[in-house]
């Protein structure tokens, strides 16, 4: 499980203990533009991934990198509950994806929502603002 946290700009997904251990990849801090959002879903299971990094005991604990529908995300979780899942922009870091299952008492919809509260807002231009 995960802890999720944003600390100024930065969103931080850390990682205890044997989690680290499991997943080969320690705590993660994300620069808040480099999170295009997060959502809930059900995990993808094991055996739709390849494992690169990391263990895989399915429905017990999936950790580690994997290639899943050809682009590089993490997983940490474990069984069929939901997880979060934030999705980074493209070219801002070696994954796609992070799905985490969340520390309680928080629920992935709860961390979800603070994420996507923090993210920065981006201009919306009109034809109107561009002839200004």
């Amino acid at each position: 499980m995960a802890s999720v946290r944003i600390d100024g700009g930065t969103l931080h997904v850390e990682l205890k203990g044997v989690e680290a251990l499991w997943a080969f990849h320690g705590s993660f801090a994300i620069p808040l533009p480099n999170v295009r959002a997060a959502s809930v879903d059900k995990p993808p299971g094991f055996w739709s991934a390849i494992r690169l990094f990391g263990t895989g005991a399915y429905p017990f604990k999936v950790a580690g990198t994997f290639l899943y529908h050809g682009e590089v995300v993490f997983f940490d979780y474990r069984g069929g509950e939901d997880v979060l899942v934030i999705d980074l922009v493209p070219g801002a870091s070696a994954y796609k994806h992070l799905f985490v299952h969340i520390d309680p008492p928080e629920t992935p919809r709860e961390a979800a929502a603070r994420i996507n509260a923090a993210l920065p807002t981006t201009p919306t231009f009109t034809a109107a603002a561009l002839e200004e």
